[in-house]
Formats: structure tokens, sequence, C-alpha cells
């Protein structure tokens, strides 16, 4: 297969000559002013296949390589100088700080229509610069056709401090990633059917000659022409390039943002197939590190939600920008085949929250764009809008919105009256609206103020005849219906009774401990989160449960009170992460002879289990519950007694 490359760069051609004995180049004139991409890593891929497939137009039977390097600091992308002056502000920023150096690469043939891309980064650390040594650097040219102005070769450690990652790519061509993305162009696509999907992510796995492939996106029944991107020696990643024949199982996405939007994954998934995946996932999941195999007597079949959609009663929606305009949707779907992304896939619905995403999502986009707001960038920290959170009574109608914001400037009280005004009219439902401030660098919906811009300060759920007050900070189970099975089946299995005392440790919101309350004669709850216990408290008198109360303190340390007052039925709802060692050996120093965990983390509930089972208790019911339909995750309700 001849080999082209697209470059005249004389450093580049030197670089190629160690990846291949044989190749010509060529000059690829791609107009990089029309790539969007702020993303570094984005940029440089999509340079790079605009000048491979430039080269492609009059080479297409050959296998061309395109390369494009940038340098990336303080949010900037800094590609080749315009001119002296440009160079000089380039190196004066880069001057004393880290930078990143990223060189994206296309492998393509135009006649098969086959691309292959990849990126490689490096950081380099510069010293300060004076400007005696900047003006004696740009007086010898060699900043000329350098990307961020300098080549690395010519500047050397009189400005170089540290270097970490590859050199050569720094130079402008990352040798051994060139070298790898060539073995993987030429090697032969395999044909495989797939047979599961590989939880927690929906990657479809598949078998080639004793090695295990995951395939993003694959459903299983789906019969696959693949080709390995990403090789390990028992396993690799593979894309689909064709498809042979589909699985039976497959269905129309009810949303027409599935495939982009990282919300869902598997709506194109018939549901008894979700459910059956993720019923198997749970079992071996156990066993894999609980060391728990349940007979049929103690494992239940998964319960499925009451709606597939328009179940969630709370979204976090993100802005973002698109060829310099605000954006506002979810986080593009992640792939293991290219780099983390962290940009946001716009939406105009939302199958799985319901009608009122359709009517807010452009109230908030107008309001963004006519107030002329930035939007909050984690790279570098600058920016003002972040999210728009929803929350939704499901069985009241009533909605509450959330405007976060950095706190880069004030949200004024007449912009604040303005903003809520025109939200408030949206919708009929909408009852509460707030403006929030986060400015913590993770892409997490934190708070750390809260103002109440219009409306009552919570919306009101309901779950059979009882009312429960949700706040912007209440934690609250995203699918309501979903919550009710399972609470009537923890009353159930636990055998709850008025001869029953039950603590609720994790209580939040108070919502299982009130729920409880009915059939129990005394009910204790406990969180750590003092705005979860005024909102538990507030909820008891809401619903009269008057044999409920709640005290603040954390596991760890359960405080002395709570230690020494018996209870006959424990219930754990802990967050993902499970219970922690300390907080496990104050629950067994309880020794209630029952206990209930309520958990959303299959992986961590399994190795808790096995600790309980070798502290004396034994495993009687373990039920999975489908909260969250299209998407990997479940609820599964255990229950075990003292032997």
């Amino acid at each position: 297969m001849k080999i082209v490359l697209a470059s005249r760069s004389p450093r580049r051609r030197e670089l190629m000559a160690r990846v291949a004995a044989e190749f010509e180049t060529c000059a690829a004139d791609a107009d990089e002013s029309s790539i969007r991409e702020s993303d570094p890593v984005l940029f440089a891929v999509a340079a790079a296949v605009l000048k491979a497939r430039a080269a492609a137009e009059s080479r297409p039977e050959a296998l061309v390589i395109g390369a494009d390097t940038v340098v990336a600091a303080a949010g900037r992308i800094l590609g080749k100088p315009r001119d002296r002056e440009d160079a000089r502000s380039m190196l004066a920023l880069l001057s004393g700080r880290k930078h990143k150096v990223v060189s994206g690469v296309a492998l393509y043939k135009k006649d098969d229509d086959r691309l292959l891309t990849g990126y490689e980064i490096s950081r380099v650390t510069f010293r300060e610069l004076t400007e005696e040594m900047i003006e004696e650097y740009l007086d010898r040219n060699d900043y000329v056709d350098k990307a961020g102005s300098y080549a690395v070769q010519d500047v050397g450690d009189a400005f170089v401090a540290s270097l970490a990652g590859d050199y050569d790519n720094v130079v402008g061509f990352p040798v051994k990633r060139v070298r790898r993305m060539l073995e993987r162009f030429r090697a032969p696509d395999v044909e495989a059917v797939i047979e599961d999907v590989a939880l927690p992510n929906d990657w479809g796995v598949a078998r080639d000659s004793g090695r295990i492939l995951f395939v993003p996106g694959a459903v299983p029944g789906d019969r696959l022409r693949l080709r390995v991107v990403k090789d390990r020696s028992h396993y690799g990643y593979a894309e689909a390039v064709r498809a042979l024949e589909l699985s039976p199982d497959r269905v129309a996405p009810e949303c027409p943002h599935f495939g982009s939007c990282g919300g869902c994954m598997f709506q194109n998934l018939r549901y008894e197939r979700q459910l059956e995946i993720k019923e198997r996932f749970l079992y071996e999941t156990l066993k894999r590190i609980g060391g728990l195999e349940p007979d049929e007597e103690i494992r239940s079949a998964i319960t499925p939600s009451p709606a597939l959609f328009a179940y969630r009663n709370k979204m976090e929606f993100a802005f973002g920008l698109e060829e310099g305009e605000v954006i506002l949707g979810l986080r593009e779907r992640g792939s293991p085949l290219g780099p983390k992304r962290w940009r946001t896939a716009p939406l105009g619905r939302c199958a799985i929250f319901g009608p009122a995403a359709e009517v807010f999502i452009p109230v908030f986009l107008e309001f963004a764009r006519r107030e002329g707001c930035t939007v909050f960038d984690r790279r570098t920290g600058r920016g003002f809008v972040r999210n728009l959170v929803l929350r939704e009574g499901k069985r009241t109608g009533e909605v509450m919105a959330v405007l976060v914001t950095t706190g880069e400037r004030e949200l004024g009280a007449e912009e604040r009256e303005r903003f809520a005004r025109r939200i408030m009219e949206a919708h009929p439902g909408l009852k509460s609206v707030y403006w929030g401030v986060n400015n913590s660098p993770a892409d997490v919906v934190q708070y750390e103020r809260l103002v109440l811009a219009a409306g009552e300060p919570f919306i009101e759920e309901k779950l059979g005849d009882l009312a429960f007050r949700i706040y912007p900070e209440t934690f609250f189970q995203p699918n309501p219906a979903a919550a009710e099975a399972l609470y009537s089946r923890l009353a159930d299995e636990s055998g709850l009774s008025s001869g029953h005392s039950v603590l609720g440790l994790y209580c939040g919101a108070g919502t299982m401990e009130i729920v409880l309350s009915r059939r129990a004669g005394r009910v204790m709850g406990v969180d750590s989160v003092a705005v979860n216990i005024a909102a538990a408290e507030e909820n008891r008198d809401l619903n009269a449960a008057e044999n409920c109360r709640f005290v603040e303190g954390s596991v760890e340390k359960l405080p002395a009170e709570l230690r020494e007052e018996p209870a006959d039925i424990l219930v754990l709802d802990p967050p993902r992460a499970g219970l922690s060692d300390k907080a496990m050996r104050r629950v067994l120093g309880i020794g209630a002879p029952s206990i209930v965990y309520v958990s959303c983390g299959p992986a961590t509930l399994a190795r808790d289990l096995k600790i309980f089972v070798q502290n004396g208790y034994r495993l009687e019911r373990v039920a999975p519950f489908d909260f969250f339909p299209h998407t990997a995750h479940l609820e599964i309700l255990s229950v075990l007694r003292r032997r």
C-alpha cells in the first residue's frame, strides 16, 4: 500500500522516515479557519483529517497520513504565528507556564473510505523568559511555521524547564503513535456477532480468536464487520465498519437525540432485553465480587419500571458552545475509541424527563443568548452560565427550575426579576425558580449559594397519599413510581409491623422512613447533611408522622444515643460508594436482627453483603428494580437476618 505524508515540513519528513522506509510527500491545502472546535485535541484531530482528505483527492488509492500540532495554554489554542508580533505574544504567554502540545493524526484511504484518527499529548513547562531571550530568539526567525512559535529542538533547555511525554510529539510528529495507528490500519477487519453488553457501559461484547472485543453502541445479536482500534493482549476495542445483520432486539429510539446525547444508552434495545441484561449483570457481580450465589428462593426477577419514558423527576442540563453560539443539552455520549470530550449535545427535548424539557430548554436558551451570557469552560475556570436543573413532581405536575451560574458576575435584582418573569410565563406548572452559584471546577452541580428568584421555595411530590416537599438540594428518588414499588416490597420482605422499631441510615429527606412509619411502631432517621434533616422534619410534620424522629449525624460517628437504642430493622440507603470501613464497623456494632440494604451500585453492594455474611448475617432476599430504563443503572433491595 502506497503511503503519502500530507506535509512538506522537513522535520515531519525526517520523523516519518522512522515510521516507513518508503513514502511520498505532498502539500495539503486545508482551510483550518473552518474548524470550530475549541478543544485542542478535537481541533488538532479535525485539522489532521482535513489535510488527509485534501491530499487524498489526488491520490485516492494511497494511504494518506495527515498531522497537525497545536499548543494549548491558558484556555487558548496556539497554532502557527501570523507574524513576529503574534509570535512575541505567544512566547510571553508561555513564559513560566506549563502547556500542552497536542498532535492530531489521521490515516485515510479514499478508495475504501477508511479513516482512523488518533492524538498524542505532551506537557512542557517553560522557564521564565526575559524580553531579551524572546527578542533574541525571534531575531533568528525560527518561530516561523511553528505551533506556539517555537521548535523544541531549537530552544532546548534555555526555554524548557521540563518535558513529560513524547519528545517527537513536541517536535511535531508522534512517531510511536503513528506506528501503532499504521499497524491497526493495515490489520484485516473481522466479522463477529455481539453476544452481550459490558455494563455499566454500552459496549457490546464480541469474541475473535479467543480475544474479547468491546464494541461501543452495538447490541446483542448484531452481526458486524469490525475494525480493532485499540488492541491489548487479551482484549481490544473495536468500531463497527459495516452491519451485516442487525439484532432482532433492536428497536427505533424514541428520542431524536439518541446516539449523541449521553443521557441514555439503550433506547435502541428492546426493553425486555434491557431487563435481562441488568438482572444477569447484578447476579454475576454478586458472584464475582461477593462470592455470593443466591439460590432461586432468594433471588428475585427484576421489577420493570412502571413508565419507560418521562419517568425521571430531575435532570441536570449543561450549557455549551457550538460554533460560537450558546447551546443547552446533555454531555455527549462517551466512547473508549476517542478522547474524553466535555462537549454538550444540544437538545430540543428529553424523552426520559418528559414534555417540560421541551418548554424550558428554549426559554433558558433565549435568556442566555439575549443577555450575552458566556459559557463556563472547565479548562479555564471562566464563564458564567453552567447548568439548568429541572425538577418535576410527577404526581402533582409542579416544576422547579434552577439556573446555575458561576459567581463571575452578580445576577442583580432587576435581572433576576426579568429572568423570573419570562420563565414563570412559560409553563402553568412552574412553581419555583432559583438562581444557584457554583464555582467548583468539577463538572457536577453543587450550590455555594441559592437565591429564590420567583415562586415558592419548594415543589411537592406524592407517594400514595403522602406528600413530600422538594427543595433544590433535596435528594428524592428519581423515579417515584418505581420507588413506591420498592418501598412496598421492602416493608413486606422485612416483615415490618407496628411492634418494630426502624433505624434508617443515610435517610436523606426522610422519604423512605416516613413511608415505613405507616407500618412501624417507631422510626428514626439519620443523615449527615443538615439540609436533608430539615427537609425530613418538614415532611414528617406535613404527613403527621408522629412516630418518626430525625437526627443529624454521620454513620461513621453515629450518636451514642442511637447506638444504645435497639433497632429491630436497620435500613441502609448509602450513596453509590457503599459503606466505608468505619461505617461498616458501626453498623455491625448495632447488631440489628434484620438489615435492609437499598443500593444503586452492584459492585459495592456485593462487597458489603460479603462482609455482612462473614459477620453472622444470612442473605434472605435480593430484589432488583429498574429505576432507570434505557440506562445501565438499577436499584437493588437486599434483606439480611442474623443467624
